[in-house]
């Protein structure tokens, strides 16, 4: 991108997104699920067709100009559903659950994108797992889930011998696992919260390779406080851990650590409060009243802002450290009738959300995010940080996507079929907002766009692809697609 105007003007806003095209699918009665994946060079969609008996699965193929290359149906019994779908390559890897026989029984396929062929291979684990997330390797995969009694399991599929190797240390001692990761090509890591001597949570990062041995071990504490989350991120020989830190027993981060390992070995770490830094700081003293006189009383380790945050995004640039954070902040206050109430794309007959979460539960709100540049050793270089107007998201997890150039931030979302696009400079507080909406094929007047689900992922360079579920003039509902360019 070429750096911006100083003066920003709201046609130039409403320029950088250009919209290329949208896709379709009706929802008829007797549909089901939808569910989408993309890898560098192209995008899949799959969904399930009500037969009575059984379940047809359709997958379809588009190019990056979301033009139909491939489709093909196949048959599985009603009792599968998907897992999750993995594609690093120009393949697709899915996994299926069955829902009964104590979900021991799964399904490995392969879709092999060139010939339109599936391979499909049935696994069969000697525990009852609820399976939480899955890695797929070259010739294993590595799952993460719980038993009935809630211990956490970690357990490796080799798929040439069909053995299965659980790594016991998750059975049999209390180890609240995050998630699992992959390391590269031929080794994983597990995040496991623990508390520390001292009763503060720490994070332990555990890695392995693929025959269950424990090949690397660090330990994330930040003394006087718990760290609540942590992510990291591996450039060459530098390995970065950006953690969120609270006081004991605390949900609310207060501020981030950031901990640099050079050739395995940590080199320095840096433990800053948010309202050190001088934009979180004016922020929060300018828009938030109540915060505002704490702010001018108390020492600012002391002050509790009132948010539960979590991180998004984490980078190495020119030996500089990139990371964003979110505010995410779940409402059990709703009527009861709010679409969040409902599990999204929920199996049923009638294609309706039937299967209630809590009648209470209105969803996620999203209220405050921030982007902060700092030097590898964590001293701020360049912040910004800005309120979001009006988000729920059914999922907890951070929602904005940002495009930076130099000194220069673009940050949007959408939600509700419409793009919320803002573009600022650093050194600035003032910025430009402006609301677009999703295009439509047919140029059909849309009545409503569903708020649950809804997504927006990055698919290549700096074009992304968001889906929903809108209601179309003539009482038509369609899933849809649609793929735009920040330019």
């Amino acid at each position: 991108m070429l750096p911006l105007n100083n003066l920003i003007s709201q046609s130039n806003l409403d320029s950088i997104i250009y919209q290329k095209k949208r896709i379709e699918f009706e929802i008829k009665e007797l549909d089901r699920n939808f569910y989408t994946k993309s890898n560098n060079d192209n995008l899949i969609v799959i969904k399930d067709i009500e037969t009575g008996r059984n379940l047809n699965w359709e997958i379809k193929i588009y190019n990056r100009d979301l033009n139909l290359i491939n489709d093909t149906i196949f048959e599985l019994d009603r009792s599968y559903v998907l897992h999750k779908i993995h594609s690093e390559k120009k393949n697709y890897e899915i996994i299926f659950k069955k829902n009964y026989s104590n979900e021991k029984e799964y399904l490995y396929l392969i879709y092999d994108v060139k010939s339109n062929k599936i391979q499909i291979e049935e696994i069969n684990f000697p525990l009852s797992i609820r399976i939480k997330n899955t890695l797929i390797f070259k010739e294993s995969i590595v799952f993460f889930g719980n038993l009935k009694n809630g211990k956490n399991l970690v357990g490796i599929y080799n798929l040439s011998n069909r053995q299965l190797n659980n790594i016991y240390e998750y059975l049999y001692h209390d180890n609240d696992i995050i998630n699992i990761y992959k390391n590269g090509a031929e080794s994983f890591y597990v995040l496991i919260a623990n508390r520390g001597k001292n009763g503060n949570k720490i994070i332990e990062k555990k890695s392995y390779n693929l025959r269950g041995e424990e090949i690397g071990f660090y330990a994330i504490e930040a003394e006087n406080y718990s760290i609540i989350e942590s992510r990291n991120y591996i450039q060459n020989n530098k390995e970065v851990f950006l953690s969120l830190f609270s006081n004991k027993n605390s949900k609310e981060a207060i501020g981030f650590q950031i901990d640099l390992l050079e050739n395995g070995y940590l080199s320095n770490k840096k433990k800053i409060f948010f309202l050190e830094i001088k934009s979180i700081f004016d922020f929060f003293k300018e828009f938030k009243r109540d915060l505002g006189r704490k702010i001018e009383k108390q020492e600012v380790n002391k002050i509790k802002l009132g948010y539960e945050f979590y991180v998004d995004t984490l980078f190495l640039l020119n030996e500089e450290v990139h990371f964003s954070v979110e505010s995410i902040k779940p409402n059990f206050s709703n009527d009861g009738f709010s679409n969040y109430s409902y599990m999204p794309y929920y199996n049923t007959y009638s294609g309706t959300y039937d299967n209630k979460v809590n009648p209470k539960f209105g969803g996620y709100s999203h209220e405050i995010n921030f982007y902060v540049k700092t030097d590898l050793y964590g001293n701020p270089i360049n912040s910004t940080i800005s309120d979001i107007n009006n988000l729920n998201t059914f999922y907890k997890s951070p929602y904005v996507n940002y495009v930076i150039d130099y000194n220069n931030l673009i940050e949007f979302y959408v939600n509700k079929g419409i793009i919320n696009i803002s573009k600022k400079e650093f050194s600035y507080k003032s910025k430009i907002e402006s609301s677009i909406n999703l295009i439509s094929n047919k140029n059909e007047v849309i009545i409503k766009t569903e708020t649950n689900p809804e997504g927006t992922y990055l698919w290549y360079k700096n074009n992304y692809y968001s889906y929903g579920v809108q209601r179309l003039k003539k009482n038509k509902r369609v899933f849809f697609i649609s793929n735009f360019e920040i330019n």
